[in-house]
Order: structure tokens, then C-alpha cells, then sequence
């Protein structure tokens, strides 16, 4: 019986070890809006918006600056690496990085939210 009680207590303070630790990881991403209201450089946040029609892409398309924006804010990110396939004007991204000093966000990784894939026209025969 105390054989079971020790295992039990190890296995819920396992558990409760892993929710204490998970609680500052429930907020996946900040909107543009949100993330405008922190300071610049308050460190490494996720953050998601609509990609603009303004994409620049310069060394060999290794470096690309685009506005992504939400339904009031917008803001310019700055990122060198390989673009998600899916990558163009229209498409939600969660940019990964830090807000500058300069106001321009240096994302250190992009992830391409897909579209859905179903069409919201009705079936017909």
C-alpha cells in the first residue's frame, strides 16, 4: 500500500509540474495590435497578421521585408531564411522574433498558417 502511495504522489507531482510549466506557453501569438502595445525589445514573441502586397525580396530572395497586419495595426518584418512554399500577399503568418528598437519586427522564423482548402461555394450536380 505505501508502494502506492509513492508512486501515486511522484505521478501527480509529475503532472502538476507539467501544467505549472505549460502556463506561460498558452498564448500561441500576439496580433499586430498586441504586439504594438509592448515595448520594442521586450523580447522574443510570436506574432500574426495578413501579408501585405509590399513583399521585397533582395540577396538572391534569402532576405525579404513585408508588412503584416491585423485588422487595425500594422508592422514591417524583416526576415532572412527559406519562405514557407505558400508564402504571398494574403496569407496569415506567425513571425517569430523580437520588435526593434526601429520599429521594424526581425523575425528569426516564419510559419505560413494554410488556408483551408475547401471552397465555401455550394455543390451542385
Amino acid at each position: 500500500m505505501i508502494r502506492w502511495g509513492i508512486v501515486m504522489l511522484v505521478v501527480c507531482g509529475c503532472v502538476g509540474y507539467l501544467v505549472y510549466s505549460a502556463s506561460g506557453a498558452s498564448e500561441y501569438y500576439l496580433t499586430v495590435s498586441e504586439l504594438r502595445s509592448q515595448q520594442p525589445g521586450a523580447g522574443d514573441v510570436r506574432v500574426a497578421g495578413v501579408v501585405q502586397n509590399d513583399v521585397r525580396r533582395s540577396d538572391g530572395g534569402l532576405q525579404v521585408q513585408f508588412t503584416e497586419k491585423d485588422g487595425t495595426s500594422s508592422v514591417l518584418v524583416d526576415y532572412k531564411g527559406a519562405l514557407p512554399d505558400i508564402f504571398r500577399p494574403g496569407i496569415t503568418v506567425v513571425a517569430e522574433g523580437r520588435l526593434g528598437a526601429d520599429n521594424v519586427f526581425h523575425a528569426r522564423m516564419l510559419l505560413a498558417k494554410c488556408p483551408s482548402r475547401f471552397s465555401t461555394t455550394p455543390y451542385t450536380q
